[in-house]
């Protein structure tokens, strides 16, 4: 029996939570209203943005409550049959809050080019930055628990490159 006990100390002492953040700007948006839908272009690569997640098991999805985000995520929901949730973009602490209490599954947040950097700091404690022209970039944020806690921060793209 103390073996046992000893055995099921050792593998729960070895289990491993994954947990991965794709983090990503909206698309390219139409115009500069406050508001604007994605351009033609931004529809496209909203697509790639499918086409480059569906493979990665994604649990959750999040994007702003402006129609570009949401237009950003709507393709792979949409595949998955998933709903959006919606955050409003100046309640990062809030999200981040959110995030760090979801454990063990991959979930895409679409954000914008000034709340996408905060929430990959306060995900990994990393320092990024999104150029006014850039809608290419897509941040993996990835946190391994196990007896520690382990962050670490891909950058990576998508879809044709930015201008």
């Amino acid at each position: 029996m103390k073996a046992c006990a000893l055995l099921l100390l050792f593998a729960l002492m070895n289990t491993t939570c994954t947990t991965r953040y794709y983090l990503v700007r909206h698309a390219e948006r139409l115009d500069s209203t406050p508001d604007s839908p994605l351009s033609e272009a931004g529809h496209t690569r909203a697509e790639a943005l499918r086409d480059t997640l569906l493979s990665k098991n994604i649990h959750r999805i999040f994007a702003s409550t402006y129609v570009r985000t949401q237009q950003t995520a709507r393709p792979l929901a949409d595949t998955l049959a998933m709903p959006i949730t919606l955050y409003r973009p100046d309640t990062t602490a809030g999200l981040l809050e959110r995030l760090r209490n979801i454990s063990g599954e991959n979930i895409l947040i679409v954000g914008h080019s000034d709340n996408i950097p905060d929430l990959v700091q306060g995900l990994c404690g990393e320092t990024v930055s999104i150029a006014n022209r850039d809608y290419d970039n897509l941040f993996v944020v990835t946190v391994r628990k196990t007896t520690r806690t382990r962050r670490t921060l891909q950058r990576l793209t998508y879809g044709p490159p930015s201008p």
